[in-house]
């Protein structure tokens, strides 16, 4: 079969209106892993009583799971018990209709708190142990130093990585089409299975993620150089601030 060129536009168009769901399941996940996985890392970094001893146990086993897994896990745990409730209920169409970009978020969303997680720690550990000590010789507490002091210089150091783990959740939520989630990729694949022209299609969903994934690169570095020029200066000011 001769590639036709004709084939990738058609699944090019195809796959374009659903990126609003293949965002969805990047940015959701990126926001949920920002919040849940800092809780994280400062906990580990403070060592704070059963959480961090819990999340030492737990971050490397889910770490080591590729992120299909989680999928799969994932939709059986979840539709499992709604299983459970169908038949006790007769309840035939739950399971049929029920929408699982839900159960895709919240396996990615799993997977982005531990990645995070552990780009959070290290943004942490780079600030060294004399700006802690400083905070406290001023009076701050330990949560006004992270706040005040801490966090800014953080965030500008994390940028990159953060930016980097937003690209793999957008290429690694391509694997949702295995629970019939149609997002870019399933979108392409909906025209190959119609004219069997899977190159094609594949080439079109490649084409997009390529873009999404590079209008990301600029974007962070937009917001990298945004914030590395406040990234010592708001903490100096902060700590002036208290000292006066």
């Amino acid at each position: 079969m001769v590639f036709d060129f004709h084939y990738v536009i058609t699944s090019f168009i195809t796959a374009v209106h659903y990126i609003p769901v293949t965002l969805a399941l990047s940015l959701i996940p990126l926001f949920i892993g920002i919040v849940f996985g800092t809780l994280i890392a400062v906990c580990r970094k403070f060592r704070i009583r059963f959480i961090a001893p819990l999340a030492d146990i737990i971050i490397p086993v889910v770490k080591g799971i590729p992120l299909v897994l989680h999928l799969f896990i994932m939709n059986f745990l979840i539709l499992k018990p709604f299983d459970l409730l169908a038949q006790y209920y007769a309840w035939a169409d739950v399971i049929r209709f029920m929408d699982k970009v839900y159960i895709a978020i919240i396996a990615i969303s799993i997977y982005a708190v531990i990645i995070i997680s552990e780009t959070m720690r290290s943004a942490l550990m780079s600030v060294s142990e004399g700006q802690y000590e400083a905070c406290y010789s001023v009076g701050l507490t330990r949560w006004q130093a992270l706040r005040r002091v801490v966090l800014p210089q953080v965030f500008p150091v994390a940028i990159p990585v953060l930016g980097n783990n937003l690209i793999g959740l957008i290429k690694g939520s391509s694997v949702v089409y295995l629970i019939t989630v149609v997002d870019v990729m399933n979108g392409a694949l909906t025209t190959a299975q119609i004219n069997y022209r899977f190159l094609e299609a594949y080439i079109a969903a490649a084409l997009i993620y390529w873009g999404i994934c590079l209008l990301t690169e600029r974007l962070f570095a937009v917001w990298e150089n945004h914030m590395k020029k406040y990234q010592l200066g708001s903490a100096k000011n902060n700590l002036r601030q208290e000292v006066l």
